[in-house]
């Protein structure tokens, strides 16, 4: 009803506009009999300005538009409509408040490192050796990070060969980085060059005295090639820094077992 009422309305101002710009008054007096008067157009408004059910409800917002000699004419709007003027702006959306990061992942490597060491459950335990795994993981270098990714992509795809020649470039470009080498000691484990492996997991931990996932694959490798007793001193240095894994405790209470014999 209200787009019919404004179409209503245009179309009778512009039959006037273009009847008054042709200058010819006899003509125009003639066509104006056949054009609603004013008087005659402001009753078939307020006709169908009536006509409209709960078009002007009490409290219902109005639009307006300006007819010259006629006036202001109120327009009904649909309830759910909503109009915009410079006394009234619509309210910006309120964004949702951004979700908060876990305390851990703010706190400092060596406060990560301490929690992990008293951690109460496996959870905990969980949730601080991923967030000081990303830690660790942080080069620095733009270059390096791409590489990595691209090594651990070739990995995923089972291109190891691929991979350990990534990784060579890697640990070549950032030789004091850790991560770099324990990536490419877990490619030459699964590419079975076993020496390769311990050799890159110790200077690992000679870099980062407290990787201690690096101490923990360390301590499997060395029972794997049959050295009990240096797998037992590498899986006690890794239950130190994170004493809650569980399969760190049982293979340390095998060797110990095995290489220390029961306690008397």
């Amino acid at each position: 009803m209200a787009a019919l009422l404004v179409i209503f309305i245009v179309l009778a101002f512009l039959s006037r506009s273009s009847l008054l710009s042709r200058g010819r008054r006899l003509r125009y007096s003639r066509l104006m009999r056949l054009a609603p008067s004013s008087r005659s157009l402001a009753a078939m408004l307020a006709a169908m300005v009536a006509a409209a059910p709960g078009a002007l409800a009490a409290g219902a917002e109005q639009q307006f538009i300006e007819i010259p000699g006629i006036g202001r004419i109120p327009i009904p709007l649909p309830p759910d409509a909503r109009v915009f003027s410079p006394q009234r702006r619509p309210t910006p959306p309120v964004e949702p408040e951004p979700e908060r990061a876990p305390q851990f992942a703010r706190d400092s490597l060596d406060d990560l490192i301490r929690r992990l060491s008293l951690a109460e459950s496996e959870e905990e335990e969980a949730a601080l050796a991923q967030a000081i795994g990303r830690l660790w993981a942080r080069s620095g270098s733009p270059t390096a990070d791409l590489l990595m990714r691209r090594a651990l992509a070739a990995v995923s795809v089972g291109g190891e060969s691929l991979a350990l020649d990534l990784f060579d470039r890697l640990v070549t470009l950032e030789p004091q980085w850790a991560e770099a080498l324990v990536g490419r000691a877990s490619v030459r484990i699964a590419l079975g060059d076993l020496d390769g492996a311990e050799r890159d997991l110790e200077s690992a931990v000679r870099l980062e005295p407290r990787r201690f996932d690096a101490l923990g694959t360390l301590g499997a490798l060395r029972e794997r090639i049959g050295a009990p007793a240096r797998a037992l001193e590498a899986y006690r240095r890794a239950r130190a820094l994170d004493p809650r894994r569980e399969d760190w405790r049982k293979a340390e209470e095998r060797l110990h077992f095995e290489v220390e014999g029961r306690d008397i």
